[in-house]
């Protein structure tokens, strides 16, 4: 994200204010991970449940050196209702 940032960067100016540049690899992680953890919470209050299964992947081969992509990484979650 920061590379696409980087390679838009008078683009996205037209939208957004970026006195600090494009945010880091590490701000994006950490933006996910909190939208991530509201999303979850949000479906333990919907659906009212307590168990809620979260598995990771990363997709091999997903990785293409020659044109700098990184690996594909997939999250998957299996909620399961209890009490109901």
């Amino acid at each position: 994200m920061e590379t696409y940032g980087l390679s838009k960067y008078d683009w996205l100016t037209e939208f957004l204010a970026l006195p600090n540049g494009i945010p880091c690899p590490d701000m994006f992680r950490r933006v996910f991970e909190c939208c991530f953890q509201k999303w979850v919470q949000s479906i333990v209050e919907t659906v009212g449940t307590q168990v809620i299964s979260i598995d990771g992947k990363t997709l091999k081969g997903s990785y293409d050196r020659e044109q700098g992509k990184s690996v594909l990484h997939l999250v998957s979650l299996l909620i399961r209702v209890v009490g109901k």
